[in-house]
């Protein structure tokens, strides 16, 4: 079984799932597009979804149940038996408006070429600086556009 946690990721790249298959991927609405805080996504393949299995149940993940906990029967959608409580309604219409304005800076791969382009110039001004006897102030491991990334640059 393949587990992506693509929260960080997805804030900046495009995750392709094609070139990068799993069967579990999480990620962040708000590292995204910066709102809502506490929405998210766990995209399931289809194939792996019964083996979920919550240990309690609530917040109508239920179809029904005894009050003594002898018996319950899940719902039958991976979603609805995942989903505890009400979902904030709320925060789901502001999504829409948080990928408008993304979408209007160029979308997730405008992102990606800013992000990089400060990524290039703290790397260029980090590896410039100088302690007053010309000593290097910092050493960066393994800038990713640089050949042979890992090794110690100056």
């Amino acid at each position: 079984l393949v587990c992506i946690d693509a929260a960080k990721f997805c804030a900046t790249d495009a995750l392709d799932l094609t070139q990068h298959p799993a069967d579990f991927v999480s990620l962040s609405l708000y590292k995204i597009i910066g709102y809502p805080t506490g929405l998210g996504a766990l995209i399931v393949r289809n194939e792996v979804g019964h083996l979920l299995r919550k240990r309690y149940f609530g917040g109508g993940t239920v179809e029904a149940s005894v009050s003594d906990g002898s018996f319950w029967r899940e719902r039958q959608e991976l979603a609805e038996r995942l989903e505890d409580g009400t979902i904030s309604f709320l925060s789901i219409c502001a999504i829409r408006h948080g990928f408008q304005l993304l979408n209007g800076l160029g979308g997730i791969k405008a992102v990606h070429a800013h992000v990089t382009a400060l990524a290039a110039y703290l790397y260029t001004e980090m590896t410039c600086l100088r302690h007053h006897n010309g000593a290097q102030v910092c050493w960066i491991y393994g800038f990713p556009e640089e050949e042979g990334g890992g090794e110690k640059k100056g």
